[in-house]
């Protein structure tokens, strides 16, 4: 307790340091601890799942078509389940839309349909009610749905009768068996309604799902002491047999691959979350440099206080206690405030990137968190106190108890300090580049033209039940006549429909093949984006064509089929001839016949920052389809298209709704979500890095003035020119500065390389982004050392030696 009342004392004698110290830890100290905060929610721990380090999720592969996803067929889950001995239980499940009437508006629900045992996989199970059973999981089962928390809260009242009783979905009478609990976690934050039979999923025909289909996501619990590279074993050994007996189906070749489902959950998000925690950790460790070298600063002041300690019996030891509980009690003090500002912080990125968090997801301070705050509290302590501590502990006390030994100890603190620059600066430029490299690959790739005009348009789902339109002409007929209506609007210029919207994360693929060429087996056929589109769809996406024309009424059901495919697979598929007239083939055995008719320019529709996917577009009248993106243009602000795309839906059909709005610049904003964070994130932290070595340098410069004020003051006797004696100081200055630039650049050079796959349009190693960040750093430098130079300047040499 005696020290720590010592360490108070001391810091209480110099509160304008001791704030500044504080201020300066503090923001280093709540930027790790906000930062490392979103990492757990969003890396770490993104579920609320029991148990989820015996999740698996299984993922499908096939190198050979580019295909790599959580998307397999029924029947080779039905072959796995029953001839896999590594998990302890295995579920699935496909996303699917459901239309609900009745008890208020129409509403378009986001579903589910998953197995019987999905929900047991799992770890979660209704809260009332039950789960489905094995009975209601076979083919013709009976309608039985399971409501999500919030759904049953928000459409029914939270009525517990409501399980037992009936709703209707698709406009069929569906019984509500369950109610699940509250806030479930990605990615099923969003699902109302959970249904069963994952073979009767909307979209595929049975005949779909038979062939191979890859449309589900599978998961499974390992068994007790299984490891995750035995069942990857067993699963390439599954797969060779899959492959022996079911040769001709769509998936025959594709091969399956266990992950940890928390790591397949967040994906690409971990590294980049590496990349932001090195550049928060860079200006931690240059405010730990900033302090530590106000500390040294501070030690000239009290080497008489050490020497009178050791005079009365302090050991080395001793005093090297006193100056480390300093710094633990300064960086407690430091963290406390940290910690404010984390909360603060988190606020504000909740605020900022909120519809870029999965749903339900709130950002936090945890026990975690506040861990990993102690932790790098303990770090800055000794980060900060140890190199002053050692430098105390090595004071002689006999020349420094004389009067005219003032030099040595001083002398040793600037060389550290002068040390500690060096180390901000460069550790400054290497965050400066990468901030550099990623803001300029993010403007570079914002403004890569995406293939199609995306302001003034706006685009919303609409579902239609087969009960009702059970047949492709009306399918056809009821998406035709609400971009028709659509149309007829004042403020509307154009509409049509469409699967596989750009940017939208709906984008089915489909086998074909080329006439006049060998048809391959359906696994070895090559796969292109599926793009089902109505008329006017080029038109109002303000496509441009390379050849060809778009489609119109006369591309109807019974006429000869047609398609339109995109130039990149126009330029691979003919190369040095056209297009125009040559045939795509579809369907199993490449019964179905299509002429290409036109050639569009590519589209960036899997995202800005991917190459154009090789994409095949067929007619609505002709390729319907029972679930499509309605789009509309107009000429003013695009989420005015809103009410207007709801209005023309309900005149079509009362009882279909919409859902999924957005507006195309949104979906492609939302495209571009990850990188606007890391890149605006890094930037603020290099301009924190900045501040923060400028500071120092300043600290330095203005310290080694005061220290040589006699020496000066002689230069200025003798004749020296202000200038000269501001020339003196800026060379100084600008020592350190060029010595950290050196070493800064050359470890920037090696950085940049870590973070070469976040970066588009810019090379790791552009040499206008290494000589703008050294111009830069050089000119704030140069303002750094300006005050003191100018300070050291106007100095009264007779004062000077006076004072000496």
């Amino acid at each position: 307790m005696t020290d720590i009342r010592n360490a108070v004392r001391a810091l209480r004698k110099a509160p304008g340091f001791s704030l500044v110290a504080v201020l300066t830890i503090a923001v280093g100290i709540g930027a790790n601890t906000t930062l490392f905060s979103v990492y757990d929610r969003l890396v770490l721990n993104p579920v609320t799942i029991p148990h989820p380090s015996s999740l698996v999720a299984i993922w499908v592969s096939n190198p050979q078509l580019n295909f790599n996803a959580p998307a397999m067929s029924w029947p080779r889950y039905e072959d796995t389940v029953a001839h896999a001995a590594s998990f302890e239980s295995l579920g699935i499940s496909a996303f699917d839309n459901f239309t609900l009437t009745g008890n208020g508006d129409p509403e378009q629900l986001n579903g589910q349909r998953v197995s019987a045992s999905f929900f047991p996989t799992l770890g979660i199970m209704p809260m009332s009610g039950r789960n489905f059973t094995s009975q209601e999981d076979l083919p013709n089962g009976p309608a039985v749905c399971i409501l999500s928390h919030e759904l049953w809260q928000t459409r029914f009242g939270g009525r517990r009768e409501i399980v037992g009783s009936t709703i209707t979905l698709n406009g069929q009478p569906w019984q509500v068996v369950g109610i699940l609990p509250p806030r479930l976690s990605p990615p099923f934050a969003q699902v109302q309604v959970f249904a069963p039979r994952v073979f009767e999923v909307g979209g595929l025909t049975p005949i779909q799902v038979q062939n191979g289909a890859g449309y589900a996501q599978p998961i499974g619990r390992l068994k007790a002491g299984l490891s995750l590279a035995q069942a990857a074993s067993e699963l390439t050994t599954l797969g060779r047999s899959y492959k022996e007996r079911f040769a001709t189906r769509l998936d025959a070749n594709n091969a399956a691959e266990p992950r940890m489902y928390v790591a397949a959950l967040v994906g690409n998000l971990e590294p980049t979350f590496y990349t932001l925690l090195a550049a928060v950790s860079l200006v931690l460790l240059i405010a730990c440099a900033n302090v530590a070298s106000l500390f040294l600063g501070r030690l000239t002041s009290r080497v008489r206080e050490v020497a009178v300690r050791q005079a009365l019996g302090a050991t080395r030891r001793r005093v090297m206690k006193q100056f480390l509980v300093e710094s633990l009690v300064f960086s407690i003090i430091a963290a406390t405030l940290g910690v404010l500002i984390a909360m603060w912080g988190l606020v504000a990125i909740q605020s900022i990137i909120a519809t870029q968090l999965p749903p339900n997801t709130t950002l936090t301070l945890n026990w975690r968190a506040l861990a990993y705050t102690g932790a790098v509290t303990l770090a800055t302590a000794l980060l900060v106190g140890l190199v002053p501590a050692l430098q105390a502990s090595r004071t002689e006390l006999v020349e420094t108890l004389k009067d005219s030994a003032r030099g040595s100890s001083s002398e040793r603190s600037g060389r550290l300090r002068a040390v500690l620059i060096v180390a901000e600066v460069a550790l400054s430029v290497v965050l400066l580049v990468g901030s550099a490299l990623l803001l300029i690959s993010f403007i570079t790739l914002q403004r890569t033209p995406p293939g199609f005009e995306a302001k003034g348009a706006a685009a919303a789902f609409v579902g239609v039940p087969a009960a009702r339109y059970g047949t492709p002409a009306q399918q056809a007929q009821f998406f035709n006549e609400v971009a028709a209506r659509l149309e007829s609007q004042p403020r509307v210029s154009a509409a049509a429909a469409v699967i596989g919207l750009p940017m939208s994360g709906f984008n089915p693929r489909s086998p074909y093949s080329v006439g006049g060429r060998p048809v391959l087996p359906l696994p070895q056929r090559p796969i292109a984006n599926l793009g089902i589109v109505s008329d006017h769809y080029f038109t109002v996406m303000r496509m441009t064509f390379a050849a060809g024309r778009a489609f119109n009424e006369g591309d109807r059901e019974g006429a000869p089929g047609v398609c339109i495919i995109n130039q990149s697979l126009a330029k691979r598929l003919f190369p040095g001839e056209s297009a125009l007239g040559k045939i795509i083939l579809r369907g199993r055995d490449a019964e179905l016949k299509a002429e290409i008719v036109g050639v569009i320019h590519d589209v960036k529709t899997n995202g800005l920052n991917v190459p154009a996917p090789d994409e095949i577009y067929y007619p609505i009248r002709q390729v319907p389809r029972p679930g499509m993106a309605i789009v509309a243009r107009t000429e003013g602000d695009a989420a005015t298209l809103q009410p207007i795309l709801r209005a023309t839906v309900t005149a079509v059909d009362k009882d279909q709704p919409i859902s999924f709005f957005a507006t195309l610049e949104t979906n492609i904003a939302q495209s571009l979500g990850v990188q606007r964070i890391v890149a605006s994130l890094t930037s603020t932290f290099a301009g924190l890095a900045l501040l923060l070595s400028a500071i120092g340098l300043y600290s330095v410069l203005a310290y080694a003035v005061s220290r040589r004020t006699p020496e000066i003051g002689i230069r200025m006797a003798l004749g020296a020119q202000p200038g000269q004696v501001v020339g003196l100081v800026l060379r100084d200055g600008l020592r350190l500065v060029s010595i950290g630039l050196v070493g800064g650049l050359a470890a920037a050079a090696g950085a940049a390389r870590l973070i070469e796959t976040l970066l588009f349009g810019v090379r790791p190693l552009d040499p206008i982004v290494y000589g703008g960040v050294a111009g830069v750093f050089t000119i704030v430098a140069m303002l750094a050392c300006l005050v003191p130079s100018l300070r050291a300047s106007r100095i009264d040499p007779l004062l000077a030696l006076r004072a000496e």
